[in-house]
This record gives structure tokens, C-alpha cells and sequence, in this order.
């Protein structure tokens, strides 16, 4: 099966958007709004960020097109703007965490071997 090559300006997109996501915090924001629309009261709350910079990381977001943002009243409200940022999201965070699991092994591995040459 071939694939269509993406053309240099729909790459400098997908560089901007994971460049967008290249940051813990962001990181934590998307994974956030995963399951829905949330208030930013709330993601205040469950970030533990101040407002400025909170609102800071959510621009980054929304410039590089990752979320949305809805106001209603003097409230406002974030949302995903594609459903299949969650799906990369978790394929990440998936294949991530076995790649740790597998290191954190490998490091048990080594220092036993360092222990049983010291015995």
C-alpha cells in the first residue's frame, strides 16, 4: 500500500501542532478535555495553574488548533476540536508507558546483575 506524501505546507502544520503539544502542561490540558468540554475554573482547579498562565498554554492550543474555546457569560469553555487528538493522545501515553514499564524492567535487570557481580 503506498501512501500519499503530505505536502510541505500540511507538514509545517502537523510540526506546529505536535510543537503545540510538546509541553507537560499542554499535555495535561488536552488530556483534561478528553472526555468533554470543561470550564476554565475547573481546569484551573485540577491544574494547580494561575490564571495568566494557564490561559497562556490554552492560547498555544487554540492557535495551533487542538482546542476550542466557548464563552458563555463571563465563563469560558474548552473542548477538543478533533475527537482524534484523544485517540493519539492514548496511543501516545499507551505506547509511552510500556516503553517506561520496559525500561524501568531493564534497569532492574542490570542492577541485579551489578549486585550479584559485588556478591
Amino acid at each position: 500500500m503506498t501512501r500519499a506524501t503530505p505536502s510541505d505546507a500540511a507538514l509545517v502544520t502537523v510540526a506546529a501542532r505536535f510543537r503545540a503539544l510538546s509541553d507537560p502542561v499542554r499535555l495535561r490540558l488536552v488530556h483534561l478535555l478528553m472526555d468533554g468540554e470543561v470550564g476554565v475554573s475547573a481546569l484551573l482547579e485540577s491544574t494547580g495553574l494561575g490564571q495568566a498562565n494557564l490561559s497562556r498554554h490554552l492560547g498555544i492550543l487554540r492557535r495551533a488548533g487542538i482546542v476550542e474555546r466557548r464563552s458563555q457569560g463571563n465563563r469560558a469553555y474548552y473542548r477538543l476540536a478533533d475527537p482524534a487528538l484523544a485517540e493519539v493522545c492514548e496511543i501516545m501515553c499507551g505506547s509511552t508507558a510500556l516503553y517506561l514499564s520496559e525500561e524501568l524492567e531493564g534497569l532492574g535487570h542490570r542492577r541485579a546483575r551489578i549486585r550479584n557481580r559485588r556478591a
